[in-house]
């Protein structure tokens, strides 16, 4: 008997893939921070401050105590979704292609031909050959911003001076939330930054599958991301 195609397979692995990092990032976060309070829990000072003076000891203590999970690891983990995010939005753009010429016929010219970043290609790729301007799709812009903190990240290690977009970074944080960038510091990421960096591709990969007429299954909607 010959397996039949499920009518959503064009869709199913992008959004399995996003929700899949999307509880992976959720998990991992609230792992560090109940390690980071049972720490405190274990080790905080057993007096009771009085004062202005001893508030400021026993806060300074606190943050020793929880040094390892608030200072050291919940960035790096943070930094690496980033970067890893950003991954994943490369690796289901190329599907996109695969999945584009599986259903209208492969082409002579091959997008990694063409000049620019794995976005800038899949984009004029996508446009020439298929009618489709990944650019009108409002997470375009998303995907941009994505890749800028995530270069920051890569080659710069987060410090904002030394990256060739720190003007830009610099802006971003007036309009991401839970993102902050200055110039003598390194970048900054809160849950709610990843969060909706998250949301935000997940609708830019809807709009296109809804563009495309790809069908998308039903559960797919009741996701945190949706």
């Amino acid at each position: 008997m010959k397996w039949k195609i499920p009518e959503d397979f064009k869709s199913f692995d992008t959004l399995y893939a996003l929700n899949s990092f999307g509880e992976y990032w959720t998990e991992n976060e609230r792992l560090i921070q109940t390690a980071a309070k049972n720490e405190e829990k274990q080790f905080a000072p057993k007096w009771t401050p009085k004062d202005d003076e001893e508030y400021a000891e026993y806060s300074m203590e606190i943050e020793n105590i929880r040094h390892l999970h608030d200072k050291i690891m919940t960035p790096t983990f943070r930094y690496s979704c980033i970067v890893t995010l950003f991954a994943i939005v490369e690796r289901e753009l190329r599907r996109l292609v695969e999945n584009l010429e599986n259903e209208k016929g492969e082409q002579k010219l091959k997008y990694k031909e063409l000049k620019g970043s794995t976005i800038e290609q899949v984009a004029k790729f996508c446009e020439a050959f298929f009618g489709l301007r990944l650019s009108n799709f409002s997470g375009y812009a998303t995907i941009c911003d994505l890749q800028k903190i995530r270069d920051c990240i890569v080659h710069c290690q987060g410090e904002v001076a030394m990256s060739k977009d720190a003007k830009f970074l610099i802006q971003l944080k007036e309009r991401r939330a839970g993102f902050s960038a200055d110039e003598w510091t390194e970048i900054e990421i809160e849950p709610i930054c990843i969060e909706q960096f998250i949301k935000e591709v997940w609708k830019f990969f809807m709009e296109i599958f809804h563009e495309l007429k790809w069908s998308v299954d039903e559960s797919w909607q009741k996701k945190r991301w949706a």
